[in-house]
């Protein structure tokens, strides 16, 4: 098992030793409850204040109320276009008192699911005017856009959090990849759209060729190792951004203030050849859970199609040749960084090859790493509720089955080992 240790490094000299980096990561508590259905994929889940979950399952197109006490549940709405209706379930966000919003990319919508479980009505969001570049986002910035497509997170209020479009026009008019995008907040009650900061994107993370007339582009494209800036929403409205460059967090205030934290000391893992195979392996099981969508326009419209996976006729992946020399501090990926209701940030480290589980830094407000968490092999964090800790755990078929861990409000009582 491997042990992140902090020594002393030319750029990290000054930093302080973290105590609680010299402690064995804790495990969480054993589960109180498993459902006992499994799913395929699960997209995204959303506790109720009832103790309900609502779970989407984007592989399968269907959203479940599922009692876990109960065992039981209850399917919601059904795969369409019409009122209740949703193309595929993608993202689950909070949307304000009890209702729940669910993303469908097929339909360019969400779908809003009241405290009953039931479908109450559906909603879009325009998109907004270009943004400009400004500190901090230089090489255009992206689009200033909520587009649905975009949206990754929400908080208590039920306000929408996007990342801008990784791909910007150049003076002269012609598309090209940006190297930062904006993070852009939506009241869908006032229908403010405000940008709170910038994020930085690793090389080629989006490839475009074409003009505007006919514009070919592939997002996501950069190597999955490739250090990238990520971030997450609080249920107050805190947003926290956790740099690849220093390992530190940046953080927005509610009222847009913002402030950062000292970096974390952490020591680089180099690439090994070990590394690269385990590396490739994971890419091809994630390739399985990606999400394809196509648009066509023809004589009936714009119209859109989506499915899990590369299709069964998808030639095999090309092995990565850019890798690099060393791991960034923790994994790119949007699934790498959570918000937990009690404010603690867990982020995803990188480890080197052959580590047994998944390693996350409990990081609390003040941007220091109060301990580390553990979860063993086969087990998938999926979300938080009120003083639980939602995850999944695979079968021999990679069938998931959701389960439920007590956690309390403060930090977790799990044994550390």
């Amino acid at each position: 098992m491997h042990h992140t240790t902090f020594r002393p490094l030319t750029l990290l000299a000054a930093m302080p030793l973290a105590l609680a980096a010299q402690q064995a990561p804790k495990t969480l508590p054993a589960p109180n409850a498993t459902f006992e259905e499994p799913f395929s994929q699960i997209a995204g889940i959303r506790e109720l204040p009832n103790g309900r979950v609502i779970v989407a399952d984007g592989r399968d197109k269907i959203i479940a109320l599922v009692d876990l006490v109960a065992n039981a549940s209850t399917k919601i709405g059904r795969e369409g276009s019409g009122p209740g209706e949703y193309g595929m379930p993608s993202r689950v966000f909070t949307g304000g008192g009890d209702d729940t919003f669910i993303f469908d990319p097929v339909n360019t919508r969400f779908l809003v699911i009241g405290a009953d479980g039931k479908p109450k009505s559906t909603f879009m969001i325009e998109t907004a005017a270009p943004a400009q570049a400004g500190p901090g986002g230089p090489g255009g910035g992206g689009f200033r856009m909520m587009g649905s497509a975009m949206a990754r997170a929400s908080d208590a209020q039920g306000r929408l959090y996007a990342e801008g479009s990784p791909v910007s026009l150049s003076a002269d008019g012609r598309p090209q990849a940006a190297d930062s995008v904006v993070i852009t907040r939506y009241d869908r009650t006032t229908k403010k759209l405000d940008t709170l900061t910038y994020l930085h994107l690793p090389k080629n993370n989006a490839q475009v060729s074409g003009s505007q007339g006919q514009m070919n582009i592939r997002i996501g494209g950069s190597n999955p190792l490739a250090a990238r800036d990520e971030w997450t929403v609080f249920p107050d409205g805190r947003v926290a951004i956790v740099r690849a460059s220093d390992y530190h967090v940046d953080w927005v205030l509610p009222n847009g203030t913002k402030k950062s934290s000292a970096a974390i000391a952490f020591t680089p893992i180099r690439m090994g050849e070990a590394d690269k195979r385990e590396e490739e392996a994971r890419r091809a099981k994630d390739r399985n859970n990606s999400m394809l969508i196509s648009m066509s326009n023809g004589p009936e419209g714009m119209r859109r199609s989506a499915q899990m996976g590369p299709g069964p006729n998808a030639p095999p992946l090309e092995p990565l040749t850019d890798w690099p020399a060393v791991k960034p501090p923790f994994r790119p990926g949007a699934a790498s960084v959570w918000a937990r209701p009690n404010g603690d940030l867990w982020v995803r480290r990188t480890e080197a090859a052959g580590a047994k589980g998944t390693l996350y830094d409990v990081i609390g407000t003040d941007g220091k790493v109060a301990y580390q968490v553990r979860l063993a092999d086969g087990i998938t964090l999926v979300g938080f509720g009120n003083g639980t800790i939602y995850t999944t755990k695979a079968d021999e078929d990679d069938l998931l089955y959701l389960q439920r861990h007590p956690a309390g409000e403060g930090r977790l009582v799990g044994q550390a080992r």
